[in-house]
């Protein structure tokens, strides 16, 4: 898999990732549809699982553009680091149901693959 690929799935996965919270919302009968169409105003009350859907998709943002930095680096410097990219790409989809479900250990497990991933990922630059 090449790193144009990941990178554009590492996208999808940001637009996904901000749409859970929200469907969250919905099946939960937090909101209604039509508070989505409103201003929003108001703060609805929200479920244990939207906040941590929420709480994923912000530290998705925290690492994101280190992501993007090092896989525009290894294009530009011709550095192989797709596997790596890939590690972290899919220790980030995993991330997400284990952190709604909140399930603790794994979670940092699977946090800390990913952090891996960038690193080693930085290393190869040296």
């Amino acid at each position: 898999m090449t790193l144009e690929y990941i990178i554009i799935l590492s996208f999808l996965l940001v637009l996904i990732q901000i749409t859970i919270p929200v469907f969250i919302s919905l099946f939960s009968k937090n909101i209604k549809l039509s508070y989505l169409f409103s201003s929003r105003d108001e703060n609805p009350d929200t479920s244990i699982y939207e906040n941590r859907a929420n709480r994923a998709l912000k530290n998705l943002f925290e690492t994101l553009p280190i992501f993007i930095g090092l896989v525009l680096l290894s294009i530009t410097k011709d550095v192989n680091n797709a596997s790596l990219a890939f590690f972290w790409l899919i220790a980030r989809v995993i991330y997400v149901p284990i952190y709604i479900l909140g399930v603790d250990y794994l979670r940092t497990v699977v946090w800390a693959i990913s952090l891996t991933s960038l690193v080693l990922m930085s290393v190869k630059f040296l």
